[in-house]
């Protein structure tokens, strides 16, 4: 039977169909995961850009368009007043979700769960009304590594200081902290301040939900043979991503491909990145369709024969566990939380970080079909049994009623 009052309350910047980003999967696989379980549990969102109809399962809030031109204006001036004259973003995140939270807040006070699980990102947690629930973080973001990394554009530490600023008063009012990756539970220890529990558990997948998917081959439609190979290469206009060795990398191993080859590019394609993708190899083609859904995305990534992430930043990187565990092998860099996901001749290969060498020729082992195709079934196994969702839900509930 159930309960009048929910057992937990998973809050998202978004969720599936319209929102996307490691931040919105993780919390949407969560809250997937949890109901599973037969708990009582509810999504709500925060920070959504798009009307909604309101009779939907989930509980969808963000901030009208004029409102969030108000609030970028008033991010811009307040910087701007203090000295900043750089690319920042962090503080108007911020304030972008408070009135999406302050909507949120009218429905928890109905639902009055017992446990609330927020993400960093935002910091939701500033204008949130708990009541008596307990607060759980999950710490994806950090705006400390945005700063001082010469591969970047130069992000401004006046808006991160702010930003930070306010993040630390949000953990005022938490409980406990979980990190999806070793290496985010180590950023949060050296750039915050917090006495309660901090624990490590990897963000889950519900694999009955990729499993319904069916695969999009998009070969046909570009004129290609479906026995060539396709690659997936994500969120390949970020520069946080990489975007700077997209290239390079297609060349690479383009060079290295005796047949026809595709590329699929998922995200938005920036004008400098698709002006060099115009001088490319006669045999690489690239399916670069834009912003698509959460769910399209994955249908053309289970049809991608494997992959290649050259990401600088990842706190654990969605894109690429949702890959491996879909059968698709990924070659990425040693950076952040890849190498908690991604393990050499199991489920793709991790190489050193900037060594593009290294990557294309790991990429390029895996040309070969037959190895392909068995790396592929390797990697579906070795991904879905050492990120058991069942194990790390146990992990989760143990935390929460601690």
């Amino acid at each position: 039977m159930r309960s009048s009052r929910p057992l937990i309350a998973v809050v998202a910047p978004s969720a599936p169909p319209l929102g996307g980003g490691g931040v919105v999967s993780s919390h949407f696989h969560l809250y997937r995961c949890l109901k599973h379980r037969g708990l009582d549990v509810e999504l709500l969102t925060f920070n959504e850009t798009d009307t909604v109809e309101t009779a939907t399962e989930i509980h969808r809030f963000g901030a009208s368009p004029f409102q969030r031109s108000c609030l970028a204006l008033c991010s811009t001036l307040y910087l701007k007043s203090i000295g900043s004259r750089k690319i920042a973003y962090h503080l108007s995140d911020i304030l972008f979700s408070i009135p999406g939270v302050l909507k949120l807040n009218r429905v928890l006070r109905k639902l009055r769960p017992q446990q609330i699980i927020i993400p960093d990102h935002g910091a939701p947690g500033l204008f949130l009304d708990k009541g008596e629930a307990r607060l759980t973080l999950v710490i994806h973001h950090n705006p400390s590594r945005f700063i001082n990394n010469q591969l970047f554009d130069d992000f401004c530490p006046i808006d991160v200081h702010q930003a930070m600023k306010l993040e630390q008063r949000v953990l005022n009012k938490i409980d406990g902290v979980i990190a999806p990756s070793r290496y985010m539970e180590g950023v949060f220890r050296e750039t915050f301040q917090f006495a309660g529990p901090v624990h490590m558990i990897h963000n889950v997948l519900d694999f009955s939900l990729l499993d319904s998917i069916n695969s999009k081959n998009v070969m046909d439609e570009l004129g290609l043979s479906t026995e060539l190979p396709l690659v997936y290469i994500p969120s390949a206009g970020s520069i946080f991503k990489g975007k700077q060795y997209i290239g390079a990398i297609i060349r690479r191993v383009s060079a290295c491909c005796k047949t026809k080859i595709c590329f699929y590019l998922s995200g938005t394609i920036t004008g400098d990145l698709a002006h060099e993708l115009s001088y490319l190899p006669e045999n690489a083609r690239i399916f670069a369709p834009g912003q698509i859904s959460y769910l399209e995305n994955l249908a053309i990534v289970k049809a991608c024969s494997f992959g290649i992430s050259p990401t600088l930043l990842e706190s654990f990187g969605m894109a690429i566990l949702e890959a491996v565990a879909c059968g698709v092998p990924m070659v990425v860099f040693r950076v952040g939380g890849t190498g908690e996901i991604v393990f050499d001749d199991e489920n793709g290969f991790c190489v050193p970080c900037y060594d593009l060498e290294q990557l294309c020729s790991s990429a390029a082992r895996l040309l070969d079909t037959a190895f392909c195709k068995k790396m592929s079934r390797q990697t579906a196994a070795f991904t879905r049994n050492r990120f058991d969702a069942s194990r790390s839900i146990d992990t989760y509930l143990s935390v929460l009623q601690d």
